[in-house]
């Protein structure tokens, strides 16, 4: 309802009536906290002031709008006494009901939005009002590189001006602080005189340094030294959409640029820090102010007058004059020349003057092997600091340096990859990296090995290196079509090669990632073009019409894939799918699920051991598989009822026919050897709130949680369960080395039969590890819940027997609705677990409240039934029955390759308040019209285009579970439906091409504040933006902080001994009688000195090539492209990255690549030292400990070398895996523990 407040004095705002209102409608007399009706939250409400026809900020009367039965409630409490009083400054005002209803919009907002205390409105709007009024005025825009002056004495670099525009005689531009977006604003153009509108603008987060300061001649200058180059953008005065193109929405005004005008686009890939001269010298004192008051980060500092002038670096002619160069060498030189003067860590006077000719005596020096120099003279200009040495000195020392060079051996199914990432106004390169192969490629290269090389991976990403990202005015669609459909359409030309579009896997396009691929000569097939590749992977003449669907079967064979065994044309066969129809509509049990016989899948293991680097001696045999073959796809489990060796596979996995194949390449995507821990999540928090769970029981795992945390200090062995936990250290075999340290009497503190490991490296690995999984439980509510799994789903087959004739119904024991199978087994060396009772069944990402169900799970199967799923370990089994298979109900999942969570043993989190699942989204692929015709190449590289400006998965889950948290209905609010509805179709865009309409559909925030467990992990997050959140994730969010990962931890060792000398430390004291035993040696190993001049020559090779590696790492795998930033070696040896990120999805695709690069670094180090059978003889064994051993004693003897420790690391994983396998570790164990055992015994009876 209405309620009129009259008589509000004159000197009173909006913000003083809504405290006062507040302190009434929020206290004692009319607020009731146990009322189920508020659910605990004090009533919103909504002040509109009356305007004042005289000028003033109001008229003295002002519009209360309130729920109704609180409205009615504040009237009678009003008329009750006279002291019942609403008071604003000091004044007693009136209050009349107005018998007028409230808007609807407004009354949802009023029952539904959370309260906002006004004081924290009122000063963001004071900061937000303030930095309106600073506009200063500019007199240039400068845009350019720093340099260092060659033969300047001075530490201080220059700045090269490379591009430069002038607004004081024929134009304007004025420079204005954003506070609500966080960024510097620079406006150019004048309404009356010009007909476009451009804009920089520089985020915050892309400024390294700000200086202000004065030039020689008075005029005031601010100079960015920027991360990432600013963004363009442009708007028509009259409000003019580009040629071609139809807004997106009513309010899209502005479009996406690559450049403000002709002379800086030709620059701007080049040269991106900005340099702002000021009109009036006056106005920098106020800038100045007005950033310290926004908390602009970093805040400006006072400079002296910085040495500008034009230098020319990037003219037409030198960079003409470069590329002619680089074209007249090997394609991988050329790349990474390039490279380096795409970053910006050469120019081209450092590359025609200074470096032109000595790099090309490296590149006749080096041979093959010239682009592996060039690539670590490449991290030595990142590393460098302008002022540390001349720029020929730099290039002579890694030369001398790295005299000798060693590629990095890759596993099989591995290739090196180039990188290219498109941005707005650069191209960058990078690389190369290791990636998983993948059919096509793995064709060719079994042709030719360097033809890997023709195939690059071409990303389209933001100048920050992120997922596009559009304001709410900013319509992406032209630019787009521009910068990335013409790349697209018409290629590029990078070293001297052309490069066309080839396609993309499902999961790189969710990246904005594609394969391109630069035509070539193969020695089978001749002239190979992008054009022949597709047309050879099968048939599609029937998905001609559907572009998006066409494309997808492409991705089929880009796939990352490891190569098995070879299937003839009779050992496979077609089966059909178990369905049901239920009122017309059908459901399909076994939607991308087929069976193989035990031998075939014995097979496909042997393969997949023999080709992986990783021992897999106590590995689970996987029941299941997912794969790649012919036009098929999706996964495959064990059929004990297959003899031979069979496939069957069902119609819903052929996707495409390919036809007059006689024997085909059965290619593993995954297998499923192991079963997955299950982690909480936030959509999951507050799905199951809403599901009545108990908050309760989530802040109880999070309190076991961070107990594990906490408590992993206190020993090796805790720490070990830690790193295990939580994923860490996996490629170091770190978790195996602590625990195997631990039985071997060693740990953080010496104690009662403990000694102190004395290990600085540890505790700095320790304390990186915490503060990892610290801040995924704050940020992420990243919870393990214990006795749960992530499994894949496959489908009860008892069904297809019955139907089949096999066996009678009744002689089959078959899954019912609602009931599932799990057993779970580790290793080999263990007992399978089977689960039995309720349970709680989910797939992320959980967007509906329906999405998480209560089922049964049977237990051990009968032994007097025929059993399909009795042995499956580490699946999940779902019924063939029921109205409508089990996995479309789980966020429309199927069974092609899902994952499905498990709680078990956890009856808090089993939902009380039953909800259905969402309805099934079925809709029909996108279809070309008839006069278009066939699809083409052009029309898939539409839809990528369409897809990247349309892809708003994240925003749509954002919004989403924002609105959860604001809405008193929680998930159940109808906007929260509606969302859920969007996601089911932004899930199956890439698919069908349906795009989602957010323009028109994107249902608005309750109010603009967001929850505080929204809090983004950057710094610099403002408290003005956020509220108290009373969900479970706000106490979740709150109930963590966060350690400071260079505060070491008290009482553990900052520093190795320095007087103990090389062998004398405790693990190498602890293992040297171990190692003589086993090796029957009358050696004493605890004096072993480095070996021979040869053997050292190469440890010292060895290392040398770990360090080069390891340098590259640490530079290339960060999250900001910046010189100065560089991950530490902690970071790498645990697989994590702790730099601050606002998109989870980019760290977690650097942090793969980075683990990826650091596996096959182990690896490769590991086989240099020693090569062994899979399953190595005893013998072999025993020499491959002697030769460790020796590593291990050269390593102690040079502590001070880089990368010392993690290159230790590895051999000690080495000498500790060996010693298990030779039975050595058991031994002592045993040994030891009788011992401690007769101490105690000895203890109790004293």
């Amino acid at each position: 309802m209405e309620i009129e407040l009259t008589r509000i004095d004159f000197d009173a705002d909006e913000y003083d009536v809504r405290l006062a209102v507040a302190a009434v409608l929020h206290g004692p007399d009319l607020y009731d906290p146990n009322d189920p009706e508020n659910k605990g939250r004090v009533p919103n409400f909504e002040i509109q002031m009356c305007e004042s026809p005289a000028g003033r900020i109001h008229n003295g009367k002002a519009i209360l709008r309130v729920r109704s039965t609180l409205g009615r409630r504040l009237l009678k409490w009003n008329r009750e006494s006279e002291d019942n009083n609403v008071m604003v400054k000091g004044r007693r005002l009136k209050v009349f009901n107005l018998f007028k209803p409230v808007p609807p919009h407004v009354r949802q907002g009023l029952e539904k939005a959370l309260y906002i205390d006004p004081e924290r409105e009122r000063q963001r709007s004071q900061i937000e009002y303030q930095a309106k009024l600073v506009r200063p005025r500019i007199a240039k825009v400068q845009f350019g590189v720093w340099y260092k002056p060659p033969n300047s004495r001075s530490q201080r670099r220059a700045f090269s001006v490379e591009y430069e525009r002038e607004f004081l005689s024929n134009s304007a531009a004025y420079l204005n602080l954003v506070y609500e977006h966080k960024l510097i604003h620079v406006d150019i153009g004048q309404r009356e005189t010009e007909e476009i509108n451009y804009m920089i603008l520089v985020k915050f987060s892309s400024i390294r340094k700000m200086g202000i300061g004065y030039d020689e001649v008075g005029q005031a200058f601010i100079i960015l030294d920027l991360h990432t180059p600013p963004s363009f953008e442009q708007e028509s005065y009259n409000g003019r959409a580009p040629e071609g193109i139809k807004r997106k929405g009513r309010f899209k005004t502005r479009d996406r640029i690559s450049a403000i005008d002709p002379l800086h686009a030709r620059i701007a890939p080049y040269a991106h820090h900005l340099r702002i001269l000021l009109a009036e010298p006056d106005e920098l004192l106020k800038f100045e102010k007005i950033c310290h008051l926004a908390q602009c980060e970093p805040r400006p500092i006072r400079v002296p007058c910085v040495d500008a002038r034009g230098m020319g670096f990037f003219s037409d002619r030198d960079l003409l004059q470069v590329q002619r160069w680089i074209k007249t060498m090997e394609w991988k030189n050329a790349f990474q020349i390039e490279a380096c003067l795409r970053s910006g860590l050469l120019t081209t006077h450092d590359l025609l003057v200074t470096l032109q000719k000595p790099i090309e005596q490296a590149i006749h020096y080096y041979g093959s092997e010239s682009s592996e120099f060039l690539r670590l003279f490449s991290v030595a200009l990142k590393m460098r600091k302008v002022a540390d040495e001349e720029l020929g000195d730099l290039f002579a020392r890694t030369r001398s340096n790295h005299a000798k060079i060693k590629p990095l051996r890759l596993a099989s199914g591995h290739i090196s990859c180039h990188h290219v990432i498109i941005t707005p106004s650069r191209v960058l390169l990078e690389g190369p990296y290791t990636t998983q192969s993948n059919r096509v490629i793995r064709k060719y290269q079994s042709h030719d090995p360097s033809l890997t090389e023709r195939f690059v991976r071409v990303e389209f990403r933001d100048e920050d290196r992120l997922a596009y990202r559009w304001d709410g005015d900013v319509d992406g669609t032209w630019f787009l079509q521009q910068r990335v459909g013409g790349i697209l359409r018409h290629g590029f030309e990078l070293g001297g090669r052309a490069f066309e579009f080839l396609a993309y896997s499902t999961s790189a396009l969710r990246d904005h990632s594609v394969w391109f691929v630069s035509p070539f000569r193969d020695p089978v097939e001749g002239y190979v073009t992008s054009e022949n590749i597709r047309a050879s992977l099968g048939d599609f003449s029937k998905l001609l019409r559907m572009p998006s669907k066409y494309a997808a079967r492409i991705a089929q064979a880009f796939t990352a894939t490891d190569a098995s065994v070879k299937i003839h044309r009779d050992q496979w066969e077609e089966q059909d799918d178990l369905t049901n129809q239920t009122d017309g509509v059908e459901t399909i049990f076994t939607d991308g699920v087929g069976t193989i016989s035990p031998q075939l899948a014995d097979m496909i293991w042997e393969a997949k051991c023999k080709a992986s680097r990783r021992v897999r001696e106590h590995r689970v045999k996987p029941s299941a598989y997912q794969f790649r073959f012919l036009g098929y796809k999706g996964v495959v489990v064990v059929d004990h009822n297959l003899q031979g060796i069979k496939m069957r596979l069902r119609e819903s996995q052929r996707k495409f026919p390919v036809h007059d194949i006689e024997w085909a390449e059965f290619e593993i995507a995954r297998s499923f050897d192991y079963p997955n821990p299950v982690h909480l999540n936030r959509p999951a928090v507050m799905a199951l709130e809403d599901r009545k769970v108990d908050k309760e029981t989530f802040i109880a795992l999070q309190e076991k949680a961070k107990a594990s945390i906490y408590l992993s200090s206190d020993s090796l062995e805790n720490f070990s369960q830690l790193l295990t936990k939580h994923s860490l250290g996996g490629k170091y075999h770190l978790a195996f080395i602590l625990e195997q340290l631990s039985k071997l009497g060693l740990d953080f503190k010496g104690g009662t039969d403990k000694k102190a490991i004395e290990g600085a490296f540890f505790e700095r690995l320790l304390r990186f590890s915490m503060n990892h999984s610290l801040r995924e439980v704050k940020f992420k509510a990243r919870i393990p819940v214990p006795k749960s799994y992530q499994l894949v789903g496959v489908a009860d087959e008892g069904q297809a027997y019955i139907k089949e004739g096999i066996a009678s119904e009744d002689e089959v024991f078959t899954l019912g609705p609602g009931r599932i199978y799990v057993c779970v087994q580790d290793s080999a060396t263990e007992q399978p677990t089977y689960m039995k009772g309720t349970c709680v069944i989910s797939r992320s990402p959980v967007i509906h409240p329906g999405d998480v169900q209560r089922v049964y799970a049977v237990g051990e199967p009968p032994e007097d039934k025929l059993c399909f799923f009795r042995g499956l370990k580490n699946v999940v089994v779902l019924p063939a029955t029921g109205e409508r298979s089990l996995a479309s109900c789980l966020a429309g999942g199927d069974l092609d390759g899902d994952t499905y969570d498990i709680y078990y043993g956890n009856p808090g989190l089993i939902p009380q308040l039953q909800t259905g699942p969402a309805e099934e989204n079925k809709s029909d692929p996108w279809t070309l019209d008839d006069e278009h015709g066939d699809a083409t190449v052009e029309d898939i590289c539409d839809f990528i285009v369409e897809y990247i400006n349309s892809d708003v998965m994240g925003l749509l889950a954002d919004r989403h579970i924002i609105i959860a948290d604001q809405s008193m209905d929680g998930v159940f609010d109808e906007r929260c439906m509606k969302l859920a509805r969007l996601c089911s179709q932004a899930v199956d865009y890439a698919k069908n091409g349906n795009p989602v309409d957010i323009h028109n559909n994107l249902p608005k925030p309750l109010i603009k504040f967001k929850p505080d467990w929204h809090k983004a992990e950057v710094t610099g997050a403002r408290e003005l933006d956020y509220y108290v959140s009373e969900r479970a994730l706000g106490y979740m969010f709150r109930n963590i902080k966060l350690l400071d990962p260079d505060r070491p931890i008290e009482g553990l060792p900052t520093e190795c001994p320095e007087a103990t000398a090389p062998l004398k430390d405790p693990i190498s004291h602890v293992l040297a009688p171990l190692i003589q035993r086993t090796l029957d040696s009358d050696t004493d190993v605890d004096d072993v000195e480095p070996g021979a001049e040869n053997m050292n020559d190469h440890m010292e090779e060895l290392h040398a090539h770990y360090v080069r590696e390891m340098r590259y790492i640490c530079v290339t795998h960060t999250l900001v492209d910046a010189p100065d930033v560089r991950l530490k070696e902690e970071e790498v040896v645990l697989g994590t990255i702790l730099a601050n990120c606002v998109q989870s999805r980019w760290r977690t695709d650097r942090t793969y690549r980075m683990k990826l690069h650091a596996e096959e670094l182990v690896n490769d180090i590991r086989e240099q030292i020693v090569q062994t059978e899979e399953i190595p003889t005893p013998d072999q064994l025993r020499s491959g400990l002697s030769r460790a051993w020796e590593v291990w004693a050269w390593a102690q003897h040079h502590r001070d070398e880089e990368f010392i420790e993690s290159f230790s690391l590895i051999i000690l994983g080495l000498l500790l895996d060996f010693l298990k396998r030779l039975g050595g570790l058991d031994a002592w164990v045993d040994k030891h523990t009788d011992t401690s055992t007769r101490r105690s015994e000895t203890r109790e009876v004293g």
